[in-house]
């Protein structure tokens, strides 16, 4: 079992990072606290590494309450921009297991956590589903998956045939009633960035859903032109109230 970084797997290999005496036998209690698998996958069968919950470049110390146990793949998860990870990366589970811990628990990819549909961003991986194997065409990008928020893919699994509850997964196990629930809080229009597999528009159920959402009036309701909005309006009522004094 290896420990975090590049280092040799061999015990007697020297840490060339420069951690402290007594790094190894932290290292070893890490993962014998962890029951020798990963924290973020729960893994027993790969490279185990010790990761700082708080990197020592932060001020993070070399201490037990401040490590945890990750296989060499799940590890590149969190250093995204570390290039050794690069050949393993794609190893790792695109979820973590439903109880990682909060620092770990996050999809493979950061552009996993955009709805691939709505394109609205979610923190918590419990609140996404992948679509495994989305076809793919002429015009259709050629994807291993789409992630999506629930409520999109309750909707897509409803309305597009092509997209299947069991070509679906997430954290742990899917409920088919959640997402079928959810599929009404799904957004009517599509993001412009969706790719077309996901950009199936929804029926407005009600005359607000069709003036607001349907229409090019949802992009002063949604997304960033809001604010823009938000803030010349502000900014011409400030203008003028300074003006009038």
């Amino acid at each position: 079992m290896g420990s975090e970084g590049d280092d040799s797997d061999r015990p007697d290999h020297p840490d060339r990072r420069g951690y402290g005496e007594g790094w190894d036998e932290l290292r070893q209690a890490t993962l014998r606290r962890d029951g020798y698998a990963c924290t973020r996958c729960g893994a027993d069968d790969r490279t185990l590494q010790a990761h700082h919950v708080i990197p020592r470049g932060a001020g993070g110390p070399d201490a037990l309450e401040n490590l945890l146990t990750l296989c060499r793949p799940c590890h590149g998860v969190i250093h995204q921009s570390n290039s050794s990870f690069d050949d393993v990366r794609d190893e790792a589970p695109l979820f973590p297991k439903p109880d990682a811990p909060d620092p770990v628990a996050r999809l493979r990819e950061p552009i996993d956590q955009c709805c691939s549909r709505c394109g609205v961003e979610r923190t918590d991986s419990g609140d996404l589903v992948a679509w495994i194997d989305p076809p793919s065409g002429p015009d259709e990008p050629d994807s291993g998956h789409f992630t999506l928020c629930k409520s999109c893919a309750g909707f897509l699994a409803e309305s597009d045939a092509r997209c299947e509850y069991e070509d679906l997964t997430g954290m742990g196990r899917l409920q088919i009633h959640e997402l079928s629930t959810r599929r009404l809080d799904a957004r009517v229009r599509p993001s412009l960035f969706a790719p077309p597999q996901v950009a199936v528009r929804r029926e407005p159920r009600t005359l607000r859903e069709r003036v607001l959402f349907d229409t090019p009036l949802r992009f002063v309701f949604t997304g960033p032109v809001r604010w823009l909005v938000a803030g010349t309006t502000l900014y011409v009522l400030a203008t003028l109230l300074f003006t009038s004094l």
